[in-house]
């Protein structure tokens, strides 16, 4: 016997592919053919030449695609944890605190604007230009959302 081999005890070939039929495929995933067959169906899984099902279409058509869905859960505990950190290093602010604080800053400005002896026009140009704030901050939220509406509309610009 060659160094470095193992012989292996096994009734299945080693060098080539499982391939599967129903009933055998059934007896081994401990289920009726019927109920293997709706899986296979369901899942649109077409058997090769031969009749014959692969071990991995059947475990697809049985499990579903674990992987993918495992990678998406991930992606969606990045996107908390990444948004938890935004807000820890306050990258992130209350969109009302915001507000509120431009309110109160945009009310004493108003008010120091027309006791001030400004000529009327400027005054005028001054508070119409402060009245846009509201507009501004909701235009900055809108591009800043990574929503997926935001980014269809995004799109069509």
């Amino acid at each position: 016997m060659p160094l470095g081999k193992t012989v292996s005890r096994s009734n299945v070939p080693q060098n080539v592919a499982l391939r599967w039929n129903v009933e055998k495929a059934a007896i081994e995933f401990g289920m009726t053919p019927i109920m293997l067959s709706r899986a296979l169906a369901q899942n649109s899984t077409v058997p090769g030449k031969d009749g014959c099902y692969t071990t991995a279409q059947i475990c697809e058509a049985l499990f579903g695609v674990m992987h993918q869905e495992k990678l998406a859960t991930q992606k969606e505990i990045r996107k908390r944890y990444t948004l938890e950190n935004q807000i820890t290093e306050a990258s992130v602010l209350n969109r009302e605190a915001l507000a509120a604080s431009f309110a109160e800053l945009a009310d004493a400005l108003q008010q120091a604007v027309i006791n001030s002896g400004l000529p009327r026009e400027a005054r005028e140009n001054f508070l119409h230009n402060l009245s846009s704030w509201p507009l501004r901050l909701q235009t900055i939220a809108r591009n800043q959302s990574k929503l997926r509406d935001n980014d269809a509309r995004l799109e069509e610009e």
